[in-house]
């Protein structure tokens, strides 16, 4: 006769409901794994909408950006974008709250602040708000405060937002809205980037020592530009600049941004290896005047010093040379009191003290 155990059935149905969870659980991972993990579903954005994804608050639940993640938007076209100048609009979806709107007109009489959803540099601003509020329920939900907030990372968005609203001091919010949950996260792809061309005239040949050059550029989809290497400080989204005056090749830099992308271009100033041979350039007293280049009155018969004269001599009268011959800080008659023409050719102020 078989021998059997009390125990024999209890072992049986246990192994069974273990069975059944193993079986649940792998069916749960991969269709978790599937609809969260898409690469395709993750990355890509609509058509007028540039920020894509999932969001997850233990209220909201899995809130989506953009109607690519499910698939929908033959029937439900919906999205949310970030234009080249931070401002946000449009809807997300949550499927325990409804939509969400970042437009601004949906937005006015927010707690604090400033309503305006933006990203302002690398930061989210302002408040969202879900449409389906009532009994109570306000919908706010903050996208930055003290100790929280959202910032772009790249691509990616990272931080919280933050649901607090109550009612008489009870908490009645929806808590914490997570924007890079495990399997999840928001993106941005942005789909119009700024562009920028820098050019510098003269370009076809060398500029001499100590002479200018004329920069330009020009922007597309820019809010704004900012030179580096070798000038600096903002500038406009296009224009002209004269810059130098040169003593070696020089490579200048400007870098145009819109809220989500920037773009860079560089142009460089050559210097002519012959400018050397300029008299008032060569480091050489030429005339034997014991005055060289910059110091000489012989290089600003132009009116200011010109580094690409090659005739160092002093050919006008000191009185309309245009240079302080005197070292007095005046120049030139009537301005020098020592000139009393412009022909005169001693600059020298000579006073006569009564003893």
């Amino acid at each position: 006769m078989e021998r059997q155990t009390i125990f024999e059935p209890n072992f049986k149905k246990i192994h069974n409901i273990f069975l059944v969870f193993a079986v649940f659980l792998v069916i749960s991972v991969l269709f978790y794994l599937a609809f969260f993990t898409d690469g395709i579903k993750q990355a890509k954005a609509g058509v007028s909408q540039n920020i894509s994804g999932w969001a997850w608050g233990d209220n909201f639940g899995w809130i989506s950006f953009n109607c690519t993640d499910t698939d929908t938007c033959g029937s439900v076209n919906y999205g949310v974008n970030t234009a080249i100048n931070g401002d946000m609009s449009g809807y997300a979806w949550s499927d325990n709250v409804g939509w969400m709107t970042f437009n601004e007109s949906d937005l006015a009489g927010c707690p604090s602040g400033a309503c305006k959803a933006k990203l302002s540099g690398n930061n989210l601003q302002g408040w969202a708000r879900a449409l389906s509020y009532g009994d109570g329920w306000d919908g706010w939900v903050s996208l930055n405060g003290p100790g929280y907030g959202i910032v772009l990372n790249g691509n990616n968005f990272e931080g919280f937002a933050w649901d607090a609203s109550d009612i008489s001091g009870q908490a009645i919010g929806s808590g914490w809205i997570n924007f890079n949950p495990s399997f999840g996260g928001v993106t941005v792809t942005p789909t119009t980037v700024p562009s920028v061309d820098l050019t510098a005239n003269p370009t076809s040949v060398s500029v001499a020592v100590g002479e200018n050059s004329t920069i330009s550029w020009t922007s597309a989809n820019a809010t704004s530009c900012e030179a580096s290497v070798g000038w600096s400080g903002s500038k406009a989204l296009s224009g002209s600049e004269i810059v130098g005056p040169h003593t070696s090749d020089t490579v200048y830099r400007i870098t145009c941004n819109n809220a989500l992308s920037s773009a860079s271009d560089d142009t460089t100033v050559f210097v002519s290896s012959l400018s050397s041979t300029y008299q008032c350039s060569d480091s050489i007293d030429n005339d034997g005047d014991v005055k060289i280049d910059a110091a000489d009155p012989g290089c600003y018969d132009t009116g200011e010093y010109d580094p690409i004269d090659d005739d160092e001599t002093d050919t006008l009268p000191q009185c309309s040379n245009f240079f302080d011959d005197d070292g007095d800080g005046l120049i030139d008659y009537p301005n020098e009191p020592g000139c009393s023409s412009a022909n005169d050719n001693k600059e020298l102020n000579i006073t006569f003290e009564e003893f």
